[in-house]
């Protein structure tokens, strides 16, 4: 049986709580809510409604109810029971958004966490996230746990996304540079944050130019400070609409720096400028994968450049992206 957290007349409506006043710092950024009331505990003749009665035994055993959480009753949680919690990522909020409003969002053993006296010891970013989304969600509810479990919630060693990928995502073995090159193909250049259902669909969309690109460009002695995300992101996205033998003449180059056409300079030139650790700041990957671009684009057309320039604007969009421009 599935319960349905009701909202108590207290509660603001669905609609006007888009983001809790208690729970709001300036600049839009979410911060930990604070107590509206004084403590609260989960009603055991209402299950999962915050009340103001007094504070169970610390003696009564948890106990655990699947339950249909709707915005109103998480901003509900967020106001009244969020009295001490750690700073709220928004990123990690935003993710959590996007997988329930695709749909994405699975019922598992982790959820929500009441102390016995009602204070939120877990889950505050799934609450928050049932804001965002803007939709109720299914999770189970747990109710009267130890409030000294806080010293380990969330201590257990957490699984990162190529983790989440090789394990439930049916892909195979798929490893930490494949998963980079993926971000990069989808940030431009920057690294994209991706729930593991996002990454899973991506991937499935662009493998073949994925693979196409880690072959063309090995990890081995002759491409170090060449086979980066972000040179295997260009040539993936150029896979389709370059052919594979003229993306493989630009990396033989690449790797070996023999020019032998006028072209091939061009490559050189960047080879130089990847392998010498230009522009290897965090802040630079973005002119380093626009000059990347320029360079592979002036290869194709048999240009031959002077000198390294980058990019303006992105010059292998991937179908997707083809199609949105032309809408």
């Amino acid at each position: 049986m599935i319960a349905t957290a009701t909202p108590n007349t207290a509660s603001r409506t669905a609609a006007s709580a888009t983001a809790p006043s208690n729970g709001q710092a300036k600049n839009g950024q979410i911060r930990p809510g604070r107590p509206s009331t004084s403590p609260v505990k989960p009603s055991p003749s209402t299950p999962g409604q915050i009340t103001a009665k007094s504070a169970q035994s610390p003696c009564v055993e948890p106990r655990v109810e699947r339950m249909l959480i709707t915005p109103t009753q998480a901003v509900n949680w967020l106001d009244n029971a969020n009295i001490r919690n750690r700073t709220v990522s928004q990123a990690a909020v935003e993710r959590y958004a996007r997988d329930m409003r695709a749909g994405h969002w699975r019922l598992t053993h982790e959820g929500i966490a009441f102390d016995p006296n009602g204070v939120l010891l877990d889950g505050q970013h799934r609450l928050w996230a049932v804001v965002y989304a803007e939709m109720p969600v299914e999770m189970h509810v747990w109710f009267n746990v130890a409030t000294d479990s806080l010293m380990v919630i969330g201590g257990g060693r957490g699984r990162n996304l190529v983790d989440h990928l090789r394990l439930g995502g049916g892909l195979g073995d798929v490893n930490k540079d494949v998963l980079a090159v993926l971000r990069c193909l989808l940030g431009k250049g920057s690294s994209s944050h991706l729930t593991p259902d996002e990454a899973r669909e991506v991937l499935r969309r662009h493998e073949r130019p994925i693979m196409f690109a880690m072959r063309s460009l090995p990890p081995m002695p002759s491409t170090r400070g060449i086979a980066t995300c972000e040179t295997r992101a260009v040539i993936a996205r150029a896979w389709y609409s370059a052919s594979e033998e003229r993306l493989t003449e630009f990396c033989e180059v690449l790797r070996s720096s023999m020019a032998r056409r006028d072209a091939d300079k061009t490559v050189v030139l960047l080879r130089n400028y990847l392998i010498g650790g230009a522009g290897w700041e965090r802040c630079n990957r973005r002119e380093r994968y626009a000059k990347i671009e320029r360079t592979l684009l002036a290869f194709l057309r048999d240009e031959s450049v002077s000198r390294l320039n980058a990019a303006t604007k992105e010059l292998f969009p991937l179908p997707e992206e083809a199609t949105e421009e032309t809408k």
